[in-house]
């Protein structure tokens, strides 16, 4: 098992977790509009399956606001 900080809050993940595990773990949907950067990095959505989280982590997940 792995700890990382999602969004300010601790998770404890399993330790072959990719992103786009841990998203579907917390409940995000897969079609929704989400950026997400781990360590302050930006991962582009086509990574996230392969993309694996480390111990540690820092991830933010953000949905896109619109405004005007």
């Amino acid at each position: 098992m792995i700890q990382v900080s999602i969004n300010n809050a601790i998770e404890t993940l399993d330790k072959d977790c990719t992103v786009l595990k841990a998203l579907e773990t917390l409940g995000y949907e897969k079609t929704g509009m989400l950026g997400v950067a781990i360590n302050q990095i930006f991962i582009p959505k086509d990574q996230w399956a392969e993309k694996m989280l480390q111990d540690q982590d820092k991830v933010d997940i953000l949905n896109p606001v619109s405004g005007g």
